[in-house]
């Protein structure tokens, strides 16, 4: 794209030479016949240059300067001034109100050219060394355990639906249990795509439209990225694949939830490497800590900081479970979140594929989920409340002042 030069003199034949000389070099003009002008041009038009001559009616160069330079819109664009003026002072001034380059009429036409040139080269150098803002990518957040049966897939489908709910904003949930992912089937979501779709595209191939056209969408405004219907067709995704793909949903998406498989292996490794935060999974059993206590063991090998990793205990069963002061003891951490017993609505939500979240005959287990939402979000949403807040986002906010009401 050409260049933009806006020409400011108060001399059409003035502005005419000026434009016939530097026309060979490609640039778009625009033109302006006072100072006043040339500052409500700059605004309007964004050249890449003005110049600009001193000597004009209503406002001259030196003011029409250094408005230009105190404005934040128009302050980087560079500035020639053209002027008949030569002496020291006339120079200084012209710097001192802003000016790149000062040049005296009449000028020269090779000078002219190449001192715009060399100007507006120098401004793409360092327009070239200044680096655009990093974007906010989303947040990844795994839900992970060694142990099956401890609501891993639960707690991922319901965070999912609830951070969807929450913000008005479209949630992925990512299933790497690729064997026998069931997010799909809690969901009560057709798995017509899957990962199988994108298993053998080449990962250079594979970009968000991709991507796209294989997330199933749910009521809620969640997305999901679905287990293979086929456990063969699992084995067909590996470690790069999944951090591929996990790297432009998070460009993309603002949440991107991942239920992992109950095992270390490449698919998990890559989902643990990518989550911002790991939610590790416990029932109040024996066999279940034991497990916890050796991924927080592995955790540390592989040098994941404590405070990626965060402690969940779900009370799996009515009765006889670890105290949680002796898990806590155990484990030499305190438990972040405890989810309550609530077995049978949970289970009657699985079997009709109605995430718990969405339940309204049990209000206190779909707050449960809404306020972990909460906690899980991103640091940026919770201090900025929305334009437009959703009901779920009112009713957290009347639960957190409630309880701050109360102490």
């Amino acid at each position: 794209m050409p260049e933009k030069i806006l020409v400011v003199d108060d001399d059409p034949l003035m502005r005419l030479m000026v434009v016939k000389t530097l026309s060979t070099e490609g640039f778009e003009f625009l033109e302006a016949e006072n100072g006043v002008q040339a500052v409500e041009k700059a605004i309007s038009h964004q050249p890449d240059l003005i110049i600009m001559d001193v000597n004009m009616p209503e406002l001259d160069g030196y003011e029409a300067c250094q408005r230009i330079r105190s404005n934040p819109v128009t302050a980087a664009i560079p500035v020639i001034l053209v002027t008949s003026l030569s002496t020291v002072e006339d120079k200084i001034k012209g710097f001192d109100s802003g000016a790149d380059d000062y040049i005296p009429k009449p000028f020269d036409p090779k000078e002219l050219t190449v001192r715009v040139n060399v100007l507006l080269r120098r401004i793409a150098r360092i327009k070239a060394t200044i680096k655009a803002p990093e974007p906010q990518l989303g947040k990844v957040i795994a839900f992970f355990s060694l142990r099956g049966g401890t609501g891993t897939t639960l707690m991922a489908t319901n965070t999912a639906i609830a951070l969807s709910r929450l913000w008005g904003m479209s949630t992925v949930l990512v299933d790497l249990v690729l064997a026998c992912g069931q997010c799909a089937l809690m969901m009560n979501i057709p798995p017509r795509n899957s990962w199988a779709d994108l298993a053998r595209i080449p990962n250079e191939e594979i970009d968000i439209d991709v991507i796209r056209n294989v997330l199933r969408p749910h009521d809620s405004g969640a997305v999901v990225l679905v287990a293979p219907n086929h456990p063969e067709e699992g084995e067909l995704i590996d470690g790069p694949k999944v951090t591929h793909v996990l790297n432009l949903l998070k460009q993309e998406y603002p949440y991107v939830i991942l239920d992992l498989p109950h095992e270390f292996c490449d698919k998990t490794l890559a989902g643990l490497d990518a989550a911002d935060e790991i939610w590790l999974l416990m029932a109040p059993e024996l066999a279940s800590v034991r497990a916890t206590l050796l991924a927080m063991e592995t955790f540390q090998m592989l040098n994941y900081p404590l405070d990626r990793v965060r402690l969940m205990l779900n009370w799996t069963f009515e009765r006889h479970g670890l105290a949680r002061k002796a898990i806590e003891k155990t484990l030499k951490r305190e438990i972040d979140v405890v989810i309550p017993y609530a077995s049978e609505p949970l289970v009657k939500s699985i079997n009709l594929g109605i995430p718990a979240v969405l339940d309204e005959a049990n209000p206190p287990l779909v707050a449960i989920f809404e306020n972990l939402a909460y906690l899980l979000s991103r640091e940026d949403h919770k201090k900025t409340p929305p334009a437009n807040p959703t009901p779920t986002y009112q009713r957290v906010m009347e639960y957190l002042a409630e309880k701050n009401s109360h102490g």
